[in-house]
Protein backbone atom coordinates (compact mmCIF):
# COMPACT_ATOMS: atom_id res chain seq x y z
CA UNK A 1 0.00 0.00 0.00
CA UNK A 2 1.56 3.22 -0.86
CA UNK A 3 0.66 6.68 0.70
CA UNK A 4 -0.04 8.50 -2.60
CA UNK A 5 -3.18 5.91 -2.78
CA UNK A 6 -4.82 6.47 0.35
CA UNK A 7 -6.71 9.49 -0.41
CA UNK A 8 -8.97 8.12 -2.87
CA UNK A 9 -9.11 4.78 -0.79
CA UNK A 10 -10.24 5.81 2.85
CA UNK A 11 -12.86 8.64 1.26
CA UNK A 12 -14.45 5.06 0.18
CA UNK A 13 -14.03 3.54 3.11
CA UNK A 14 -16.82 3.19 6.06
CA UNK A 15 -17.56 6.18 7.77
CA UNK A 16 -17.66 4.74 11.29
CA UNK A 17 -14.48 2.93 10.97
CA UNK A 18 -12.41 5.72 10.09
CA UNK A 19 -13.83 8.01 12.50
CA UNK A 20 -13.08 5.77 15.35
CA UNK A 21 -9.39 5.76 13.99
CA UNK A 22 -9.32 9.12 14.50
CA UNK A 23 -10.47 9.38 18.00
CA UNK A 24 -7.78 6.50 18.94
CA UNK A 25 -5.29 8.80 16.96
CA UNK A 26 -6.45 11.78 18.69
CA UNK A 27 -6.80 10.26 21.85
CA UNK A 28 -2.58 8.65 21.65
CA UNK A 29 -1.51 11.85 20.06
CA UNK A 30 -3.61 14.80 19.64
CA UNK A 31 -4.37 16.32 16.51
CA UNK A 32 -3.45 19.94 15.28
CA UNK A 33 -5.29 21.43 12.32
CA UNK A 34 -3.16 23.43 10.11
CA UNK A 35 -5.76 24.19 7.29
CA UNK A 36 -9.15 23.77 8.34
CA UNK A 37 -11.32 21.21 6.20
CA UNK A 38 -12.61 24.16 3.77
CA UNK A 39 -14.74 23.66 0.25
CA UNK A 40 -13.35 24.49 -2.87
CA UNK A 41 -13.04 23.72 -6.61
CA UNK A 42 -10.74 22.05 -8.65
CA UNK A 43 -10.05 22.01 -13.08
CA UNK A 44 -10.15 18.11 -13.98
CA UNK A 45 -7.97 17.90 -16.86
CA UNK A 46 -8.47 15.47 -19.44
CA UNK A 47 -5.76 14.21 -22.19
CA UNK A 48 -7.38 13.74 -25.54
CA UNK A 49 -6.82 10.16 -26.57
CA UNK A 50 -6.84 11.06 -30.25
CA UNK A 51 -4.82 14.65 -30.44
CA UNK A 52 -2.33 13.56 -27.13
CA UNK A 53 -3.50 17.74 -25.99
CA UNK A 54 -5.44 18.41 -23.15
CA UNK A 55 -8.01 20.06 -21.69
CA UNK A 56 -9.93 20.82 -18.43
CA UNK A 57 -13.65 19.02 -18.91
CA UNK A 58 -15.15 20.98 -15.63
CA UNK A 59 -14.71 22.17 -12.15
CA UNK A 60 -15.03 19.38 -9.42
CA UNK A 61 -16.26 20.38 -5.75
CA UNK A 62 -13.67 18.94 -3.05
CA UNK A 63 -12.86 19.37 0.78
CA UNK A 64 -9.41 19.83 1.45
CA UNK A 65 -7.55 19.32 4.80
CA UNK A 66 -3.77 19.69 6.37
CA UNK A 67 -2.83 18.54 9.72
CA UNK A 68 -0.30 17.89 11.95
CA UNK A 69 0.54 14.92 14.51
CA UNK A 70 3.59 14.20 16.32
CA UNK A 71 5.50 16.64 14.06
CA UNK A 72 3.93 14.67 10.93
CA UNK A 73 2.15 16.33 8.34
CA UNK A 74 -1.04 15.21 6.73
CA UNK A 75 -3.40 15.95 4.02
CA UNK A 76 -6.49 15.15 2.03
CA UNK A 77 -8.32 16.21 -0.99
CA UNK A 78 -12.04 14.49 -0.74
CA UNK A 79 -14.14 14.26 -3.32
CA UNK A 80 -17.95 16.43 -2.57
CA UNK A 81 -18.38 18.56 0.51
CA UNK A 82 -17.12 15.63 2.92
CA UNK A 83 -15.45 18.10 6.29
CA UNK A 84 -15.15 15.01 8.55
CA UNK A 85 -13.82 12.94 5.98
CA UNK A 86 -11.62 15.01 5.14
CA UNK A 87 -10.46 15.65 8.27
CA UNK A 88 -10.18 11.62 9.05
CA UNK A 89 -8.44 10.89 5.58
CA UNK A 90 -5.86 13.63 6.85
CA UNK A 91 -4.91 12.02 9.94
CA UNK A 92 -4.04 8.47 8.55
CA UNK A 93 -2.03 10.54 6.18
CA UNK A 94 -0.17 11.93 8.72
CA UNK A 95 0.60 9.00 10.51
CA UNK A 96 0.66 6.30 8.08
CA UNK A 97 4.56 6.16 7.98
CA UNK A 98 4.73 5.48 11.26
CA UNK A 99 4.57 2.25 12.85
CA UNK A 100 1.43 3.62 14.77
CA UNK A 101 -1.93 2.48 13.35
CA UNK A 102 -0.02 1.80 9.87
CA UNK A 103 -1.76 -1.77 10.59
CA UNK A 104 -5.31 -0.44 10.97
CA UNK A 105 -4.72 1.61 8.31
CA UNK A 106 -3.66 -1.06 5.36
CA UNK A 107 -6.22 -3.19 6.46
CA UNK A 108 -9.17 -0.71 6.64
CA UNK A 109 -7.59 0.27 2.80
CA UNK A 110 -7.08 -3.32 1.51
CA UNK A 111 -11.19 -4.37 2.58
CA UNK A 112 -11.78 -0.69 0.99
CA UNK A 113 -10.04 -1.27 -2.44
CA UNK A 114 -11.48 -4.93 -2.29
CA UNK A 115 -15.41 -3.85 -2.18
CA UNK A 116 -14.14 -0.88 -5.00
CA UNK A 117 -13.07 -3.95 -7.11
CA UNK A 118 -16.58 -6.00 -6.53
CA UNK A 119 -18.13 -2.56 -7.43
CA UNK A 120 -16.34 -2.43 -10.88
CA UNK A 121 -17.18 -5.69 -11.81
CA UNK A 122 -20.58 -5.64 -11.28
CA UNK A 123 -20.53 -2.29 -12.75
CA UNK A 124 -18.71 -4.02 -15.86
CA UNK A 125 -20.36 -6.83 -16.47
CA UNK A 126 -23.66 -4.91 -16.62
CA UNK A 127 -22.06 -2.50 -19.48
CA UNK A 128 -20.80 -6.22 -21.02
CA UNK A 129 -24.46 -7.39 -20.80
CA UNK A 130 -25.45 -4.67 -23.88
CA UNK A 131 -22.60 -4.28 -25.98
CA UNK A 132 -23.10 -4.92 -29.33
CA UNK A 133 -21.57 -7.24 -31.80
CA UNK A 134 -22.14 -5.67 -35.43
CA UNK A 135 -20.38 -8.82 -37.08
CA UNK A 136 -23.93 -10.58 -35.90
CA UNK A 137 -25.71 -7.83 -37.53
CA UNK A 138 -24.81 -8.22 -40.88
CA UNK A 139 -26.74 -10.92 -43.02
Amino acid sequence: MKREELNYILQHSNIEVLKKLYEDIDRKFGISVISKPSSQTILVPIKDPISGGGFYAGEVLVTSTIVEINKNKGWSMIQDDYKDLSLYVACCDAVFDTNEFNSEIIKLCQETKLELENKEKIVNKKVNSTRVNFDLMQG
